[in-house]
């Protein structure tokens, strides 16, 4: 849309944003459509995201922790997975499973989610089961922005853990065209093409095709992860109030690298005189494998009736397969210091589910007081058929390498897992003059099924639940925004006590206090997060047999401060602190007022990218991640450790014009090349952290 059109004697070199045209005598201002939270993002900051509410709103404005990273930040970063693209958002915790890429795991506000329970993308969670080893992944290269909701959010979502939940945001078509071309290489024989591309077909209609391969060695021995994903998507808008966005994602790993660990003797202490290489394979380079094959294929239709109603429907269909044979240390042998246990896992399943997300919004005032109201109605389900074997293995000579003896037979036996939420939710976003007030409202009826063919044992659990979230917010003219606010969740258990009875789901509430900080007129964001939060009915798992024991409550409180902050056009920077105080609280098992595992009591991290002249760039970054425990028994302490990394990028079209849209980039993590255990569950299960990674990558933008 043009908005100024101004006659000028002389065209000169132009300071204006974000497209200026001049022809002749005439200059032509374009204005860029504006910021949405579905719109590309620009540079490191985000100013709305749609994860919180379900609808746009502001982040200055919204009465919750919410972190926004963008695709600059991922590409300067380097992210290979949605793990690495969260090591620098205040309260989350990623890469405890080490260099292990197979699943996203991120920790938020203490509580992780399974690899599988806090991950939702476009608005709908990824329909993966946590029992089995069936779960969905993303990478990173399709997305447009993750953003990391803070706290329960059962009020709007159903089921989710206690500290929130990670919100993936693909790529959206454009009516303008776009490519951009990655080729990157660098150590442990890694090696990915990716490519994206976009455009207009017509007036309505517009389309994008992105793709990636990755490959490589990994820092374990005998492991290799390869990878092939592929994404079309088609938009149609015929007008400014509806559109119509399909979208299919398909993924193949024909491995899936390695996803093991080892005894914390051997790798937070010496063992028999030596500790065991960041390399270190435990398993049977002849049997192990991991191959999954998912399809992700959804829709998202939106329709504005009139100034007060509209209308959203988002759904989506996946459907993938497993295949895992994986041969694994559970400790050392009592009677050779140089020998381990190890144990079984098998498993060939085929998942299949769906979900569905329907919304009624309606924009009105009662008097001065505005409202958005949003009447929604969601359905999940996925069924999981199995075919699961397990049990002891030969065991391992750790210091040579060898299996001692053949690995046994194994008989596999059918398992069918059911799952089915159904959930209506009531939101009203009320604000009067300065003052903000949300209120929102869910029931959910949430069933699980579990059947085994082997022993005909037959188990069924059906729950309903209310939650709820209030908050209130005064937003100052000076940019300033202090908030309070109240939220509950419930998370379903996503394994069975060990007479294989579904335990009933854990619920959580929490009160947050917060203040936010947007200079007017700039995208920069500074906020600060006080929490108290309390889930009940916790329960631990028992990782060789795959069962819950109860564990009573956890209790966490936190502090959390991050800055986005665009200083000049050449430099920005990110910053990010955490403190944690995690505490079982009537415990069963004897670890009352004891730190559950894999929770750091604190951590912190700053990101800086300076643009030099003559198109070169250059960022880096420190990240701290404090002393956690090793065991819920508080025995065995994780010492904390630092670690830094680095980028540099040339364009190549300031050197040479006839390579506009070309460049060159270096990106390093854990320059130091630190050693270090990344976190354990339990002493007899300690993750090796990343080593040092470099990559190399050209690229081309057009």
């Amino acid at each position: 849309m043009v908005f100024a059109q101004k006659r000028l004697l002389f065209c000169t070199t132009l300071f204006v944003s974000p497209v200026a045209l001049c022809a002749a005598d005439t200059l032509v201002v374009t204005a860029a459509p504006a910021e949405t939270a579905t719109t590309p993002t620009s540079g490191y900051n985000a100013t709305t995201s749609q994860g919180a509410m379900k609808t746009d709103r502001p982040l200055a404005l919204t009465a919750q922790a919410v972190s926004v990273v963008t695709r600059q930040q991922m590409e300067d970063q380097g992210a290979t997975d949605v793990n690495q693209a969260l090591s620098y958002t205040a309260g989350a915790f990623t890469n405890f499973a080490g260099a292990a890429s197979r699943y996203d795991t991120v920790s938020l506000r203490g509580f992780h989610g399974g690899d599988v329970d806090n991950i939702f993308l476009d608005g709908l969670r990824l329909m993966s089961d946590p029992g089995s080893y069936n779960i969905l992944q993303v990478d990173p290269w399709f997305l447009e922005r993750i953003d990391v909701i803070k706290g329960p959010s059962s009020a709007l979502y159903g089921q989710t853990v206690p500290g929130g939940l990670v919100m993936e945001s693909s790529k959206r078509p454009q009516f303008s065209q776009q490519g951009h071309f990655r080729a990157s290489a660098g150590n442990h024989n890694s090696t990915s093409t990716a490519f994206d591309y976009t455009d207009a077909i017509n007036e309505q209609w517009a389309f994008r095709l992105t793709g990636l391969s990755r490959h490589s060695d990994t820092q374990y021995d005998h492991t290799r992860e390869e990878k092939y994903a592929l994404s079309p998507s088609l938009l149609w808008q015929p007008d400014e109030d509806t559109s119509l966005l399909l979208r299919a994602y398909l993924q193949k790993d024909p491995s899936g690298g390695y996803h093991g660990a080892v005894p914390g003797d051997g790798s937070i202490t010496e063992h028999n005189g030596r500790k065991l290489s960041t390399g270190f394979y435990d398993g049977d380079s002849s049997l192990d494998q991991f191959k999954r094959r998912e399809q992700i294929y959804s829709y998202e239709f939106a329709h504005r009736f009139n100034d007060t109603w509209a209308f959203r429907s988002n759904a989506s269909y996946a459907h993938s397969n497993v295949d895992l044979d994986q041969v694994y240390q559970i400790g050392w042998d009592t009677a050779d210091a140089d020998r381990l246990n190890r144990y079984y896992s098998g498993s060939r399943s085929s998942l299949d589910a769906f979900a569905l997300d329907n919304q009624l919004e309606a924009d009105f005032a009662t008097g001065e007081l505005a409202h958005k109201v949003v009447l929604g109605a969601e359905y999940h389900q996925y069924k999981n058929d199995l075919y699961e074997a397990s049990g002891n293995a030969s065991q391992l000579n750790a210091r040579t390498g060898e299996a001692l003896g053949p690995q046994p037979d194994y008989d596999f036996s059918r398992s069918q897992r059911r799952y089915y939420q159904t959930g209506v939710y009531l939101q009203d976003e009320m604000s009067w003059q300065q003052w903000h007030l949300d209120l929102s409202g869910r029931y959910d009826r949430i069933v699980s099924q579990t059947e085994n063919d082997a022993t005909a044992d037959k188990h069924r659990r059906q729950d309903d639940h209310l939650s709820g979230r209030a908050a209130l917010l005064y937003a100052f003219a000076n940019g300033v925004s202090p908030y309070v606010s109240y939220s509950q969740a419930i998370t379903p258990q996503s394994l069975s006590d060990i007479n294989g009875n579904l335990l009933q789901p854990t619920t959580s509430e929490q009160y947050e206090t917060g203040v936010k900080y947007q200079p007017p007129g700039t995208s920069d964001l500074y906020s600060a997060a006080v929490y108290d939060l309390t889930q009940k009915d916790v329960g631990n798992r028992v990782v060789k047999e795959s069962y819950y024991d109860p564990a009573g409550k956890v209790h966490s409180q936190g502090l959390e401060l991050e800055a986005h902050h665009q200083w000049t056009p050449r430099l920005s920077t990110l910053a990010s602190y955490t403190l944690n105080h995690v505490r079982y609280k009537d415990a069963v098992d004897g670890n009352d007022g004891h730190t559950p595992y894999v929770t750091p009591n604190s951590m912190a991290s700053f990101w800086g990218k300076y643009q030099f002249a003559w198109g070169v760039s250059a960022g880096a970054g420190v990240r701290y991640i404090g002393k956690q425990w090793a065991d819920n028994e508080n025995t065995t302490r994780l010492p904390s450790v630092t670690l830094f990394d680095a980028s540099v990028r040339a364009d190549l079209g300031v050197w040479n014009p006839s390579l506009k849209g070309a460049f060159v980039q270096l990106n390093a993590t854990n320059l130091t090349d630190r050693h270090y255990v990344a976190a354990c569950y339990g002493t007899g299960y300690c993750y090796w952290g990343a080593e040092r990674s470099v990559m190399a990558t050209v690229g081309y933008d057009f």
